[in-house]
């Protein structure tokens, strides 16, 4: 059992702001932080039951502001693939050590970091196919099932075959809505969502819209350059923090 009191809440609604501002300002980010930080007050499941709601906010409130970038033919398979994958993702999650989870998704990230280094030295394209949409989609199931972690693998794969900044967020917003919802439902049946944790989730849903709004406002000033050196910082942060926590 755990207990909620104002320290705890207070603490979630900070996490959520702030990990809720990377994700609206570099377009990914707010999982691998969120689920870093909240298990310090939290069991796993109530942190993971939060990031889920959290996640459609954020992807809720960024698709409404990003719609006219929106092309739904870029993720509707990759999307409809991570949903065949994430109820596995949960089930590892219960029945399976959250240590040994943590070191096999950090690696994979980290693999992942290596090979877009090496995409982007050579010129590596990676193109637009129902082989990778599916390959990018089921991976990402998986990891969104255990620790709500979207971004990483569909980071790689929007950023390769979108045009544009705006075009790769929007990709990126509405598969973290779409992987949220889907994430939530399953958090209900398996009763991770209560009552119980109601201010925690209010609370970390108003602090991010309020991220967001702000963090959204600096994406739009960033180029492609610049974005491409933020992964290659966050991809290799996100497997030090899976390592650490």
């Amino acid at each position: 059992m755990f207990e909620i009191n104002i320290n705890s809440i207070l603490f979630t609604t900070a996490v959520n702001f702030l990990a809720a501002f990377l994700q609206a300002s570099v377009g990914f980010g707010y999982a691998i932080l969120a689920m870093s930080l909240m298990p310090f007050v939290l069991p796993m499941r109530v942190c993971s039951a939060i990031s889920a709601i959290t996640v459609v906010v954020i992807g809720l409130q960024m698709v409404i502001m990003l719609r006219k970038h929106l092309d739904w033919r870029i993720i509707l398979v990759p999307v409809i693939s991570c949903m065949f994958t994430t109820n596995i993702g949960i089930y590892i999650l219960m029945h399976y050590p959250e240590r040994i989870l943590r070191n096999i998704l950090a690696a994979f990230i980290l693999l992942l970091t290596a090979y877009f280094f090496i995409s982007q030295k050579y010129k590596m394209v990676i193109k637009k196919s129902l082989i990778n949409d599916i390959l990018f989609g089921m991976v990402t199931g998986i990891s969104t099932g255990m620790f709500n972690i979207v971004g990483p693998f569909f980071m790689i794969y929007y950023f390769s075959i979108c045009d544009d900044n705006m075009s790769f967020k929007a990709s990126m917003e509405s598969t973290f809505l779409v992987a949220g919802l889907y994430s939530t439902i399953l958090h209900i049946l398996y009763r991770n969502i209560t009552l119980e944790i109601a201010p925690l989730l209010l609370s970390s849903a108003i602090a991010a819209m309020v991220a967001g709004f702000i963090g959204l406002r600096l994406f739009r000033q960033l180029n492609r350059d610049m974005i491409v050196m933020v992964i290659y910082f966050a991809l290799p942060l996100m497997a030090f923090l899976l390592l650490k926590s």
